[in-house]
């Protein structure tokens, strides 16, 4: 298509004369060395969904993707990696989710990284979080590294509980197995190994 000289000037004018604005870039914050400001004694307790309007949650308005938290638990701090595996638990409730929610509560308490009137909230929030995984999810697994290798959390929410002298609500009790190990299993529907029958 032809254009004359003075139509291709005045767009070149046109053009100069409308400056477009630099793209707006969205940059990255540090979530390493954070401290808990805790927004509710509830939040990252199953049901509660308190975490996805706390303000100091980093991950509320965009979530947490499922190997993120992983990276995020291994390298993004405690307090962040509470706020991450609480924002994932609020969006898909599993036992997994609570109990690293819990641990990280367990971790900030333990190393202090909340102010210290709060610590003993913090304490009683992470033992509550563990009692979520026996209330809500007393099935629920975890896997090891290689994702083929499952364990049950049942146990290990019990013995954090105690761990943090707490006590385990519910007819939960600890039991020995037949390879030497213990396993926590409600006591009702427990049903203690037999000895084979010898002849």
């Amino acid at each position: 298509m032809f254009r004359s000289a003075s139509s291709v000037a005045l767009m070149a004018l046109l053009v100069a004369g409308c400056e477009i604005p630099p793209p707006e870039y969205q940059y990255g914050f540090n979530i390493t060395g954070m401290t808990l400001e805790l927004y509710s004694d509830d939040v990252g307790i199953h049901p509660n969904l308190d975490v996805l309007v706390d303000p100091n949650n980093p991950f509320a308005e965009y979530g947490v993707g499922s190997e993120t938290k992983w990276d995020i638990l291994a390298q993004g701090g405690n307090v962040a990696a509470f706020y991450a595996w609480a924002t994932v638990l609020a969006n898909e409730p599993t036992g997994e989710n609570q109990f690293y929610a819990a641990i990280k509560l367990r971790d900030i308490y333990t190393v202090g990284e909340a102010p210290q009137e709060d610590l003993p909230r913090v304490k009683a929030m992470a033992i509550r979080g563990f009692q979520g995984v026996l209330d809500y999810f007393p099935e629920s697994v975890t896997y090891d590294a290689t994702g083929t290798i499952s364990a049950r959390l049942a146990t290990f929410a019990y013995n954090e509980i105690i761990g943090l002298g707490g006590r385990v609500q519910g007819d939960w009790v600890l039991v020995q197995t037949p390879s030497g190990g213990t396993e926590a299993v409600r006591s009702a529907a427990y049903d203690p190994p037999r000895a084979a029958d010898g002849g």
